[in-house]
């Protein structure tokens, strides 16, 4: 007698509270539903937690005609609905979404009264193809069309088309007339308007124009003739080729340049003075010169464009922006030697040059210019008055004022280079760190063995002057060479640390030993240990 292989079974709709691992259960209660676990079959997983995985619920979902949704319904319980089956040309005989349905060729709304919104997403469009009419009313009464195949212009046939009162109608062309056949509107029959007309360009009439009414002319009025004006002449804003005034004008508002040159030896504007080449703040009016491009009472928006080198010769240089982009493809800091400029003239026969700055300056370093002799160097100098005395004194014909020096740096400062910078590290000014990163001449720090000009990172720096101390910060790379003698050529070699914390290249694999010392390897947690014992551990 054959044998028969029976699973775990119900006639209810609850899941088994527990299967065992790849234990099999179904419920075949006839009355399965979304809400409930009849018509299920069940696997048990390692936990013995019971695992849907198929039964009659989802078989009766699908076991309708492919392509018929019109008149299909679930084979056990309706109230489960089913899933349509595209038939073998990927086509349903209809579609419903929500209150939407597409039947043949008509696609329709399902609620009483319903709209049907056309609505993309975002910047999309509803698209309309070349050469396809946009019909109206039953019998085709009116139609839009995108000609494309004939004159590439929007057409409209049929019905004529009204304006309900309060729907305005706008020409969003900018195209000017010139004749009566150009233009954003043109019109080939006659024009009737009820209303007022405002035009904001020029009227050109060919006829005759009578006014019977005030003529008021808000803008500019041209007259090609004489003007004469037996009264008083009052005007807003005027425009003249040419104006001379042999009085005195007297100006209360603003004064707008937009052709032509502006031309007067010395001008003086507000605050601003302008003389020669030079632009700068006015005696009295404070040490502040402002170019702001965007007129919006000193923001922070507009572009100021500087054609050619731009040279500042100021201590501090503050740029408070978010990005800053340049294209010089090498950054230059701390130049070895920079221009300075002559603030009074030097005789000649004296030593002593009065400077712009001397911040930057070192006792021996050159200097060199005009009617300064070859090999001259800075003997001494005063930062709060900006004064150097110079090793040779100003040849014949001295040096006048505004004349650019060249000083070389010839000492060496013992100076570092790099890049600080500021942030919080939690909330409160007590939590203001400063950074750095870049080059160390002369580093004593106790917690590193570099040696002097090296490379390094300072996330907690103390910037004292130019020279930068604290502990070092990490450094997150995807990868590390060594320069070429750093590292045994060989390949596959090891890193380690020798007893200064410097990182040394070991020997490649063609450097092989007979006998074994330490041997790396790892504890139980994945810790790398040395070891003189090789164990395959036991099971």
């Amino acid at each position: 007698m054959a044998s028969f292989i029976r699973i775990k079974r119900s006639t209810g709709t609850t899941a088994p509270s527990s299967l065992k691992f790849g234990e099999l259960g179904v419920t075949l209660s006839g009355g399965g539903t979304q809400a409930n676990s009849g018509d299920r079959l069940f696997v048990g997983d390692n936990g013995e937690n019971p695992q849907v995985v198929g039964g009659r619920y989802f078989t009766d979902l699908l076991s309708n005609t492919p392509g018929s949704v019109a008149s299909a319904a679930n084979a056990s319980t309706a109230a489960n609905g089913f899933v349509a089956i595209l038939d073998q040309t990927r086509k349903v005989d209809q579609w419903n979404v929500d209150n939407l349905r597409l039947d043949a060729n008509v696609l329709s709304s399902t609620n009483t009264d319903g709209d049907i919104f056309f609505t993309p997403n975002g910047s999309g469009e509803v698209v309309i193809g070349d050469d396809i009419f946009l019909t109206f009313g039953d019998s085709k009464d009116a139609k839009i069309e995108y000609d494309e195949n004939g004159d590439n212009r929007i057409n409209v046939t049929g019905a004529d088309w009204v304006y309900e009162n309060g729907v305005a109608i706008v020409m969003a062309d900018v195209t000017d007339s010139a004749t009566k056949d150009t233009g954003a509107l043109i019109v080939e029959g006659g024009v009737g308007i009820e209303k007022s007309v405002n035009i904001g360009g020029n009227l050109g009439v060919t006829g005759v124009s009578t006014f019977t009414g005030i003529g008021t002319f808000i803008s500019d009025l041209f007259i090609g003739g004489d003007l004469h004006i037996a009264d008083d002449l009052f005007v807003d804003e005027m425009t003249l080729r040419n104006l001379k005034v042999t009085g005195i004008s007297t100006f209360q508002g603003d004064i707008n340049q937009t052709g032509g040159v502006f031309t007067a030896l010395d001008a003086r504007i507000g605050s601003v003075s302008i003389a020669s080449n030079v632009i700068s703040s006015r005696s009295g009016s404070g040490s502040q010169l402002f170019i702001d491009p965007y007129p919006d009472g000193l923001s922070n928006e507009g572009t100021v464009i500087v054609k050619g080198d731009l040279q500042v010769d100021g201590t501090t240089t503050t740029v408070d922006s978010f990005t800053v982009n340049l294209n010089d493809p090498i950054i230059n800091l701390g130049i070895t030697t920079s221009t300075r400029t002559v603030m009074m003239t030097a005789n000649a026969g004296v030593s002593t040059i009065k400077l712009d700055t001397t911040a930057g300056i070192n006792t021996g370093d050159g200097i060199t210019g005009t009617n300064i002799a070859t090999g001259t160097t800075i003997s001494t100098y005063d930062l709060n008055e900006a004064l150097v005395t110079i090793s040779n004194a100003v040849q014949v014909g001295g040096i006048a004022t505004t004349t650019q020096l060249e000083v070389t740096a010839n000492v060496d400062t013992n100076t570092d280079r790099g890049v600080a910078f500021t942030y919080n590290t939690s909330s409160g000014a007590g939590n203001n760190k400063q950074g750095f990163f870049g080059y160390i001449d002369a580093d004593t720090n106790t917690n590193s063995n570099a040696p002097a000009r090296s490379f390094t990172f300072i996330p907690d720096a103390t910037i004292t002057g130019d020279t930068v101390t604290g502990t070092r910060g990490a450094l997150d790379v995807a990868d590390i060479y060594f320069q070429t003698g750093g590292y045994d050529t060989t390949g596959n070699g090891i890193v380690y640390f020798d007893t200064t914390g410097k990182q040394v290249g070991a020997a490649g694999t063609a450097a092989g030993i007979t006998t074994s010392n330490f041997i790396l390897t790892t504890d139980a947690n994945n810790i790398p240990k040395w070891t003189t014992t090789i164990d395959g551990g036991s099971f």
